[in-house]
């Protein structure tokens, strides 16, 4: 008799098929660079470096959820409720980060688009919204909402914004390209 596989074993071995794919062959197709670049003697950061270390956070997730003991678990009204709350929160937090930019810069001469790729513009939608987005998910998963966890989040958004934005000089912080 051969052990069974249960649901999250199965849910484990599709996301690292998926960060697999995506690594090694959606990510070399679809980017036009490579991760890094070096433009007139300077690195850039290439098209395929987001998508790639996307990929990799991926495949350690689900080698983590394959390597967790498993446990019998249904699907219960408490778990969809858990879901809605966490995609409205990530809806809330980007919808946040792409308008917060041009909101602030409403009352400026020349609007957003000249400004967002200079300090402190283009850390506005960026910081706000990555901000909401952990300091809500540290609230919803302690089922309690705290100052200290945005705060947390403020210096945790600030951080990943500057380990992109510092070693590299023409880098726009996301959703800046796009507005």
């Amino acid at each position: 008799m051969k052990p069974q596989t249960t649901a999250d074993k199965r849910l484990a071995l599709f996301f690292l098929a998926f960060a697999v794919v995506l690594v090694l062959v959606w990510v070399p197709l679809d980017a036009g660079t490579g991760l890094f670049e070096k433009v007139r003697r300077r690195f850039v950061i290439g098209d395929a470096l987001g998508p790639t270390v996307a990929g990799v956070v991926i495949a350690i997730g689900a080698a983590i959820a394959w390597l967790r003991p498993s446990r019998s678990v249904t699907l219960s009204r408490n778990n969809v409720l858990w879901m809605l709350c966490l995609l409205g929160l990530f809806i809330f937090s980007l919808v946040t980060m792409r308008l917060a930019g041009p909101i602030a810069a409403t009352w400026t001469e020349s609007g957003y688009r000249p400004l967002r790729a200079t300090a402190p513009w283009n850390y506005i939608g960026y910081l706000a919204g990555g901000t909401l987005l952990i300091g809500g998910l540290t609230g919803l998963a302690s089922r309690r909402f705290a100052a200290r966890d945005f705060v947390i989040g403020f210096g945790a958004a600030l951080v990943i914004a500057l380990l992109y934005d510092l070693p590299f000089d023409g880098l726009i912080l996301p959703p800046n390209g796009d507005v």
